[in-house]
């Protein structure tokens, strides 16, 4: 991780550390929805988002299903997709935890940084 994306993602974890519960106080919907999403900011020219599906919602963050790993800390620009296929607003997720799963994907747990 860059120095300048180190630093920015300290800073958003510095500010949503101030209101966060120890605690998982809201509901989670199970709903899938086709996500897409990419490391943010953009370091480089990636030619396509990533996509993956969601396996829960909440008004916090999110826990979805991806072929690929990302780390604990990293900061996504995250697009959900509405039922029609219509792209809703982007947002800002941390990455929180990232599990593997037997079938060699990844169960990935973010959490709201910026509102849609």
């Amino acid at each position: 991780m860059t120095p300048i994306v180190e630093n920015l993602a300290q800073a958003f974890d510095a500010y949503t550390q101030a209101w966060r519960s120890p605690f998982r106080s809201e509901s989670r919907r199970d709903e899938v929805r086709i996500v897409e999403y990419a490391p943010f900011p953009r370091t480089s020219p990636e030619p396509t988002p990533r996509i993956g599906f969601t396996r829960d919602l909440s008004p916090s963050g999110m826990c979805i299903g991806s072929d690929r790993a990302e780390p604990v800390g990293a900061l996504l620009r995250v697009v959900l997709r509405a039922d029609d296929g219509q792209s809703e607003r982007p947002f800002i997720d941390r990455v929180v935890w990232c599990q593997p799963t037997d079938d060699g994907r990844f169960w990935i747990g973010l959490e709201r940084v910026t509102a849609p």
